[in-house]
């Protein structure tokens, strides 16, 4: 069975709060994988793992690091989890408003 990244239950877990608390999105693939040299680098804003993939398909770089400044801003936590040849997984965790 193909596993990456946490499901709700455990990050809620992690934070110690009811997963009912928990707004959680997890976006998956289950393409090559991300190489974990690449994986400090990817929420820096501009950086890009394939330039040249990039460049065909008019990738600027921003998008993870505009969605962790989301996360960040919100008290809420981003993760990516990757596996080689397993794929990866992008989750953002927000705790809900009252």
């Amino acid at each position: 069975m193909h596993r990456a990244g946490d499901a709700a239950a455990q990050t809620a877990a992690r934070l110690s709060v009811p997963v009912d608390d928990l707004v959680y999105i997890q976006i998956r693939d289950f393409g090559p994988g991300i190489e974990r040299a690449d994986l400090p680098r990817l929420t820096e804003r501009f950086y890009r793992v394939d330039l040249e993939r990039s460049r065909k398909s008019g990738g600027t770089g921003l998008g993870l690091a505009i969605v962790k400044h989301i996360a960040n801003r919100h008290q809420g936590g981003f993760q990516i989890e990757t596996r080689s040849g397993g794929g990866t997984a992008f989750s953002c965790h927000f705790l809900a408003a009252e």
